[in-house]
């Protein structure tokens, strides 16, 4: 592959970086149990972020993923736009590690909170409020963050790519966030990541493209629908 980078796209950045926390939940029935954490599907998380144009889309890989406005969580939630004082109230609602969203044995669930402490505004999914262990399965709907509507909470919404989940933030999807699991076609994340299918393997994350293949690591070129990506 052609890494000469004078021939790269302003218009896509892609930017790839690898986060150690680990998010830790009870009561759940782990995908993949762990001996130093009984009880627990969740490890290391590794991501990758993908900048397209005004939008950014994160791969994620692991188990657990904590939500939440503290910097080594796996999703934090954009930042309200400077002057948005209704955005910047909802934001507040927003506890530094609110809520945990993982692959169980029967699919995926959320759950308010990590280990015994809870959020201080409360999470909620399809507007009720989680209680325990909530199972999402492959269901589209809105998680929220503080309050039961898109309107009081910050929210996302929730879809399903086969055993892959899908989080947009609410209202312009400016982030989206694919939990990965197994291979994954990103044709209804972006346009231009039509055709790419993602994959986590052999510690990294991999893709192809008709013919072409390799792993997003600092340096790679991949092709896009609508212009190169490049992973910095």
């Amino acid at each position: 592959m052609n890494d000469d980078g004078s021939q790269r796209s302003d218009d896509t950045l892609v930017t790839c970086f690898f986060d150690e926390s680990e998010a830790v939940h009870a009561g759940c029935e782990p995908s993949r149990p762990r001996a130093d954490l009984p009880g627990s599907s969740c490890g290391a998380v590794a991501s990758v972020a993908l900048r397209l144009g005004s939008r950014r889309v994160a791969l994620l890989c692991g188990d657990g993923f904590v939500v939440g406005r503290q910097r080594n969580c796996s999703i934090v939630p954009p930042s309200p736009p400077q002057g948005d004082e209704k955005a910047r109230r909802r934001s507040l609602k927003v506890s530094r590690r609110h809520c945990v969203v993982f692959r169980g044995e029967a699919g995926w669930c959320v759950r308010d909170g990590e280990g015994d402490r809870r959020s201080s505004f409360g999470t909620w999914w399809l507007g009720q409020p989680v209680e325990g262990v909530v199972f999402i399965g492959s269901q589209r709907g809105l998680l929220s963050l503080g309050g039961p509507s898109a309107v009081d909470s910050v929210a996302f919404d929730v879809s399903s790519l086969g055993a892959s989940l899908v989080l947009s933030s609410r209202p312009d999807a400016a982030e989206t966030h694919v939990l990965l699991c197994g291979e994954t076609p990103l044709d209804s994340v972006d346009a231009c990541l039509a055709g790419l299918w993602v994959r986590f393997a052999d510690g990294g994350i991999r893709w192809r493209r008709g013919g072409e293949s390799g792993a997003l690591v600092p340096g790679t070129h991949v092709p896009g629908a609508s212009g190169d990506l490049w992973v910095e």
